[in-house]
């Protein structure tokens, strides 16, 4: 099987939002975030909700360097966190 470039995958450490645990697996192919995956999203209130939004602002912005979520911003540190620490494991 032929690859086209490297991809690599890790999973940051779990970060606690108040609400709950938020850990994630981050894929990045050639440098770029192609999947965030929810490892632990811990959150209450309807604040997992805020996920499926945050998980597409990381590939969009290709890290953590996008606003917080209104309404959601504990959840936002949190899940920012969890993704800058799954980010620096991928070296």
């Amino acid at each position: 099987r032929s690859s086209n470039g490297s991809t690599k995958t890790a999973t940051g450490d779990a970060v606690e939002s108040g609400y709950g645990q938020v850990q994630v697996k981050v894929t990045k192919t050639n440098g770029k975030i192609t999947a965030v995956d929810l490892v632990q999203a811990g959150a209450t209130a309807g604040r997992e909700q805020a996920f499926p939004y945050l998980q597409q602002y990381a590939i969009d912005s290709n890290g953590s360097s996008f606003g917080n979520l209104s309404g959601a911003t504990y959840t936002t540190d949190a899940f920012k966190q969890a993704l800058d620490s799954a980010i620096s494991k991928l070296g």
